[in-house]
């Protein structure tokens, strides 16, 4: 009986240590990713964790297209005259990120949005935008992104 018990203990031992190890190269993501849409610039930001403590960088890159329909208003905030331009924009952007205690946050920026043009004092201004991304990082999980 006390043959077992002790190697019982062994055993539960062995697996308290291993399990944590296991855990800790899970690549996963804690926060996001997220997708917002600001001025004529789309972004993702994501926090991922799990990446092992012997990781220093983790390579991300988010592809897909994005669907844009944008128009020139005037510096008091009328549209000006004509039809808002409709665009399909390819998107290929990728970075590298510090990891540090086995994480790291990031973001990538789709910037400009749109190829639009305005003259004098008019800005460009998104009225809407539809997407399907792919977010692909080391080690994890590919996220498809769409809106």
């Amino acid at each position: 009986m006390r043959r077992i018990l002790v190697v019982l203990a062994a055993v539960t031992a062995t697996a308290a240590l291993t399990v944590p190890a296991a855990f800790a190269d899970s690549p996963h993501y804690l926060k996001g990713p997220t997708v917002t849409v600001e001025g004529n610039s789309l972004t993702v930001s994501w926090k991922a964790t799990g990446l092992g403590n012997t990781a220093t960088s983790a390579d991300f890159s988010l592809t897909g297209t994005a669907n844009v329909s944008s128009q020139c208003f005037t510096k008091s905030g009328n549209p000006v005259n004509g039809v808002p331009k409709q665009e399909t924009v390819d998107v290929n952007v990728s970075g590298n990120f510090d990891v540090r205690n086995g994480q790291t946050t990031g973001s990538l920026t789709v910037s400009p949005l749109s190829t639009l043009t305005c003259t004098g004092n008019q800005h460009v201004v998104i009225l809407s935008v539809s997407f399907d991304l792919t977010l692909n990082g080391n080690d994890l999980p590919p996220v498809h992104l769409t809106g």
